[in-house]
């Protein structure tokens, strides 16, 4: 069993009753986590955020940076084996006697986590400053459902036919548009492969999130801090659908989870025809 963990789970005694209940039971550590587990007062932070973890340390996976997951191919094959970090999490035991160390008064080892905490903190700024342009975005977005769509979709009830078939156009639209955005695009991936990329599964969970804020009207008086934390929330959604589970006890996080893991069954069922970005 091997679930992704979200900050707000790291220091639940759940969790350790999830790692004590079987040695098989695995924790798969995002470096969204572990960003959030830096922020603010670094040093503080991540020794609390990880002191669940120290106990169980050959349960935990660390997975490589985002980024580099993003440039994955959708091999089917292994995919889920090339995004784990082997050599991080090999050195997890290690790296939980450094932050023993750290607590302990080394300085040295202060500076470094301390260091990571500044790093966490500008990266999730910089998410924040690139959400004031999501309200628009929003508004321009719900103008492809009905009144009646919209109002089915914030009572949470079954999605019909035509919700789907308008899901399931715009997400790999969305995928398309991030693909093309990324530094290191060299074409769109083949269709049966496009469902295993993560970049694919992030644009799906995003979209999630959006239908979300468009069902009740929008984003327009919502801080950016609230939305990038939603973004994160897709970005662990997301992760998750590899796995077999979230460890959250976020209720927004985990629906958005539920309906990536229903969504995405669909996708790899039926791989969407190759699209691209309209000009």
């Amino acid at each position: 069993m091997r679930k992704v963990v979200d900050r707000n789970y790291l220091q639940s005694p759940k969790l350790r009753d999830y790692l004590a209940a079987s040695r098989w039971n695995r924790v798969v550590l995002t470096d969204y986590a572990a960003m959030e587990a830096f922020k603010g007062d670094a040093l503080t932070n991540i020794v609390s955020a990880t002191e669940i973890l120290c106990e169980f340390p050959r349960q935990v996976i660390i997975l490589k940076s985002t980024s580099i997951v993003a440039q994955l191919k959708g091999r089917r094959c292994g995919f889920t084996r090339r995004m784990i970090d082997r050599d991080q999490t090999a050195g997890f035991s290690e790296w939980c006697e450094h932050l023993a160390r750290a607590k302990a008064g080394d300085r040295a080892l202060q500076r470094q986590l301390i260091a990571n905490g500044n790093e966490a903190d500008v990266h999730l700024e910089r998410m924040r400053d690139d959400q004031h342009h999501y309200a628009e975005n929003l508004d321009a977005m719900a103008k492809n459902f009905s009144e009646a769509e919209l109002k089915a979709l914030r009572k949470h009830e079954p999605m019909s036919n035509d919700i789907l078939d308008k899901i399931q156009t715009h997400i790999p639209e969305m995928a398309a548009f991030l693909f093309e955005a990324s530094p290191n695009f060299a074409g769109l991936p083949l269709a049966r492969e496009l469902p295993y990329t993560f970049i694919f599964r992030y644009a799906l969970a995003g979209y999630l999130v959006a239908l979300g804020w468009m069902s009740v009207g929008g984003a327009k008086n919502v801080k950016p801090e609230k939305i990038r934390n939603d973004i994160v929330d897709a970005t662990y959604a997301a992760y998750a659908t590899y796995f077999q589970g979230l460890l959250s006890f976020d209720g927004k996080a985990g629906e958005i989870y539920r309906d990536a893991k229903f969504l995405t069954a669909l996708f790899l069922e039926t791989p969407p025809p190759p699209t691209r970005v309209l000009p």
